[in-house]
């Protein structure tokens, strides 16, 4: 009988969505290249060879959240400052409802490309759209640095949110949110 392979991509995948359930429902913390290859079923040797290690499985979950956090956006249609703003609420949802994952998205640099196939290049292109229309620039840098700063407004607010140090209370945290994001947008439309 055939040895059954351990190193597929089922496998892999396997590996990667059990790294992330115990990221949501213990943080990254608790996340260890043991624990991840006995809840998928299988040993730590195929996690290594997959993923190289702890640093490549954290990777495979950030990628992950990533992809989830983009299916949240809105489509690109309308205004482009309605865009950027339905992303701002979209990306705050989701920054509510899955802070252990966007801790592990945030918290460190990405280790090694994100594939090209990957869905969070359309939500770059969908911020770069939107500051391209608003701003009417054709220079393609200053677009993207719009884009980068956009974001990083967005994950800095969503950290303040999440340890209630934008007001005291709901009311102040929504008026900071909405006055960021519309000075942010209205100083890039100048």
């Amino acid at each position: 009988m055939p040895r059954q392979r351990t190193r597929t991509p089922e496998v892999a995948d396997g590996i990667a969505a059990a790294a992330l359930e115990i990221v949501r429902a213990e943080g990254a913390d608790a996340l260890t290249t043991r624990r991840a290859a006995a809840a998928a079923g299988t040993n730590i040797a195929a996690l290594g060879q997959l993923f190289g290690g702890r640093d490549g499985l954290v990777n495979a979950v950030a990628l992950r959240g990533f992809a989830l956090l983009v299916a949240t956006l809105p489509e690109a249609e309308g205004p482009p400052r309605d865009v950027l703003v339905a992303c701002a609420h979209a990306y705050r949802g989701f920054a509510a409802a899955e802070p252990a994952l966007v801790d592990v998205m945030f918290a460190r640099p990405l280790t090694g490309p994100i594939p090209p196939e990957h869905p969070v290049h359309e939500c770059r292109h969908v911020l770069v759209d939107a500051f391209a229309a608003l701003t009417g620039s054709s220079d393609p840098a200053d677009v993207e640095a719009l884009a980068l700063g956009f974001g990083a407004l967005l994950e800095g607010l969503a950290t303040k949110d999440r340890h209630e140090l934008l007001g005291p209370t709901v009311d102040a945290a929504d008026r900071a949110w909405r006055l960021a994001v519309a000075a942010y947008a209205d100083g890039a439309a100048r």
